[in-house]
C-alpha cells in the first residue's frame, strides 16, 4: 500500500491582480502548486459565468484549491452604517462568487483605517467589526466556506497583535485566523512568537520577508525574518498548509518556493 506522506507542505501563492486569473491558473498548473489565492486587486470582481466555468475545469483537472482575497481596503467594520452596510453587501457578494468558484477559505480585513485613533472610536470600531464578521461567519457556513481574518501591517490599525486577533475570534465563533509574516514583521512582532499564540486558530499562512520595518513582499530570504524558527514551530504544531507566497511576479514566486522547500526539507 503506498504511504502518504501527511507532512508534506500544501503551498500557493497570491495572484496580482483578478484580471489575471487564467495567466495564473496556467502558472499554478505547469508547476504543479497545491493552493492559489484569488487577489483582492482589479476591477473584475464579479465573474461572467463562463469565466467561472473555465475556472472550476482548471482548478478540478489539476487538483488546485482556491482561497479568495476580500479586498483589504473594503471598510466592514466602518462607523458610518451606510458605509459598512454597503461592505457587508459585497462580502456576501464575494461568498457567493467562491461558492461558485469552489472556492473554501476567504481571507478578510479589518479596514479600519478611516477611524480616528482614540480609544472611545477604536472600542466602538471593533464592536463594528465583531458585529458584521458574525454575520459574514454565519453567512459563509451556509456555503461551506470558511472565513479567515488576516493580521493588519500598520501600527495604526486594530487586528496587528495575536492577542487582538485573538480577542475578534473569541467573540466570533467560527472565525478563523490568517496569519501573514510579513504584516507581522513589518510592526516589530516576532513571527514565531506570534504563530505559536494564534496557531489554534490558523487556517492560512501568508508567506513574505521584508526589513522589519515595511511591508516590503520580498522572497524568502531577503529581510531579516527567521523561516527556519517559523517552519520549524509549524512543523511541530503539524500544521502543513496552506501556505500562500505573496511575492511577484512569477519568477519570484518559484524562487520563494525553492527556498521554502529547502528550509522545510532541513528542519
Amino acid at each position: 500500500m503506498l504511504k502518504i506522506n501527511e507532512t508534506k507542505p500544501k503551498v500557493g501563492f497570491i495572484g496580482g491582480t483578478r484580471e489575471d486569473i487564467l495567466d495564473d491558473l496556467d502558472f499554478a498548473t505547469k508547476n504543479k502548486f497545491d493552493y492559489y489565492e484569488i487577489s483582492s486587486e482589479g476591477v473584475n470582481y464579479s465573474l461572467k459565468p463562463k469565466f467561472i466555468k473555465q475556472i472550476q475545469k482548471i482548478i478540478k483537472g489539476n487538483n488546485i484549491s482556491l482561497i479568495l482575497h476580500i479586498p483589504y481596503f473594503l471598510p466592514i467594520a466602518s462607523l458610518i452604517p451606510e458605509i459598512s452596510n454597503a461592505a457587508l453587501k459585497f462580502v456576501k457578494k464575494e461568498i457567493l462568487l467562491a461558492s461558485k468558484l469552489g472556492a473554501k477559505k476567504i481571507t478578510i480585513h479589518s479596514s479600519d483605517k478611516e477611524v480616528p485613533r482614540i480609544k472611545t472610536a477604536i472600542e466602538k470600531n471593533i464592536k463594528m467589526l465583531i458585529k458584521n464578521l458574525k454575520e459574514v461567519v454565519i453567512f459563509g457556513e451556509k456555503y461551506g466556506i470558511k472565513i479567515g481574518l488576516e493580521n493588519s501591517w500598520t501600527p495604526e490599525r486594530i487586528c496587528k497583535t495575536a492577542e487582538e486577533l485573538l480577542s475578534i475570534t473569541n467573540f466570533v465563533k467560527g472565525l478563523g485566523v490568517i496569519f501573514d509574516t510579513g504584516h507581522a514583521n513589518a510592526i516589530g512582532l516576532d513571527c514565531v512568537k506570534y504563530f505559536k499564540k494564534v496557531r489554534n486558530r490558523v487556517i492560512n499562512v501568508h508567506i513574505h520577508d521584508n526589513n522589519g520595518k515595511y511591508d516590503q513582499h520580498n522572497v524568502i530570504g531577503e529581510g531579516n525574518i527567521n523561516f527556519k524558527a517559523l517552519l520549524k514551530e509549524c512543523k511541530n504544531s503539524k500544521y502543513y498548509g496552506p501556505f500562500i507566497l505573496e511575492v511577484f511576479p512569477h519568477k519570484n514566486v518559484l524562487k520563494c518556493r525553492e527556498r521554502f522547500l529547502n528550509i522545510w526539507n532541513q528542519i
